[in-house]
């Protein structure tokens, strides 16, 4: 009888650093997104020459991230499903947790707000039972958001508060937990500025901007300013150690997300950037803005997206 050896359901951990390191110099802006992508390629390649399915599965999910935030998102389903298919292969409960929740990321911003839905709380139930914090937290939030996105205001409330929560249990130090909060401090603020709760939303734009400018990274510094500069569109009188000009801040966190390529949030900063514009009465250079927008959301697929900017456009115009 011929014993059959289990197959390895984790990467090695020389690969998964080899990962990381490519990861974290493009989210600091040290790596341009195509070189991290033939990088990622690269690692990919030889995980598959060396038939190791768990490796070659890590390298195909972190595709799927790097392609979700250029907003490449048909390219980002696929390589999260290549991902999934062999983290169930080998057997990787966890993992296979993960490319669930991505791929409802993925179909979040195609709007396609039924299907995302289901993989979030797929994935969520699968980290309880698992016990994963960290992962747990990033279900709720992107469900949270989405919500949000649907205007389903007290769930998402409940789901962002829950996930917040759960992110102040992760130790300081880890890798997500900052740009985690930014993000979750921005949407907090979107909630609170569409129920008209400016005090409310202040608070949370000024929460994200003080840790979004010093150890969040790039996507925490976006989101953190986007949320400022959507709060003070908002606000009568401008908070002490701030600038009373919106367009600052859309600017820096349109810059902090094109040092990664994060076009989908490039994007979202412009909507965002047109809305206070026209809020403040400068019509003409919002509707451009809108059509830049919406022009940008269609041709990624961004459903949703595309369709508020149309709605927009047309109550400027």
């Amino acid at each position: 009888m011929t014993l059959l050896t289990p197959p390895i359901s984790e990467p090695t951990a020389a690969f998964n650093d080899r990962c990381l390191v490519v990861i974290r110099r493009w989210e600091s802006g040290l790596l341009p997104f195509e070189a991290a992508l033939d990088e990622m390629r690269q690692l990919s390649r030889d995980a598959t020459l060396r038939r190791h399915a768990a490796e070659q599965a890590r390298a195909e999910g972190l595709l799927g991230y790097l392609e979700g935030y250029r907003g490449n998102l048909n390219a980002s389903i696929r390589h999260f499903e290549r991902s999934r298919a062999l983290f169930h292969e080998v057997g990787n409960v966890h993992r296979v947790a993960i490319c669930d929740l991505n791929l409802g990321e993925s179909y979040r911003y195609k709007g396609d707000f039924s299907r995302a839905s289901a993989l979030f709380d797929k994935a969520y139930s699968a980290f309880r039972e698992l016990s994963v914090l960290e992962d747990e937290a990033l279900a709720l939030g992107n469900k949270g958001q989405m919500l949000l996105s649907m205007g389903r205001l007290p769930e998402a409330e409940a789901d962002l508060r829950e996930s917040y929560r759960l992110t102040l249990q992760i130790p300081a130090d880890g890798d997500n937990r900052n740009s985690l909060l930014c993000e979750l401090h921005h949407a907090l603020c979107l909630l609170y500025l569409r129920r008209q709760m400016v005090e409310d939303a202040w608070h949370e734009a000024d929460a994200a901007y003080q840790m979004g400018m010093k150890d969040a990274g790039a996507l925490g510094k976006g989101f953190a300013c986007r949320a400022v500069g959507e709060a003070l569109t908002h606000t009568e009188t401008c908070p002490e150690g701030f600038t009373p000009d919106p367009d600052m801040y859309f600017q820096i966190a349109n810059e902090a997300f094109r040092d990664i390529n994060a076009e989908g949030e490039m994007a979202r900063t412009m909507f965002a950037h047109a809305r206070s514009l026209a809020r403040r009465g400068r019509r003409m250079t919002a509707a451009r803005k809108l059509q830049h927008a919406m022009i940008i959301f269609t041709r990624l697929g961004m459903v949703d997206d595309a369709a508020r900017a149309a709605e927009a456009q047309l109550e400027i115009l």
